[in-house]
């Protein structure tokens, strides 16, 4: 059986936000903890904006290499 190798490049969804505003004051909090992340399906929330979560949502993504940091940020910014 061949398992693929997880590899710290790969892009991980850190989180799933209803709005893309949500979703880039998330990406701004981990600019500022030096984490690179990138905001996916925002045009699609400006097309579809009532019932858009069940098309998936605007999708935070991280590298996998930071996704135990980026998700402890966005942790202590709730707070």
């Amino acid at each position: 059986m061949n398992k693929q190798r997880e590899s710290p490049d790969e892009l991980v969804l850190l989180r799933t936000f209803s709005t893309d505003w949500e979703a880039y004051i998330a990406k701004g909090v981990l600019e500022n903890e030096g984490i690179p992340s990138i905001v996916n399906n925002e045009i699609m929330s400006g097309i579809y904006p009532i019932g858009f979560n069940k098309l998936g949502g605007v999708r935070l993504l991280v590298f996998r290499r930071d996704l135990e940091k980026a998700a402890e940020a966005i942790k202590n910014c709730e707070a």
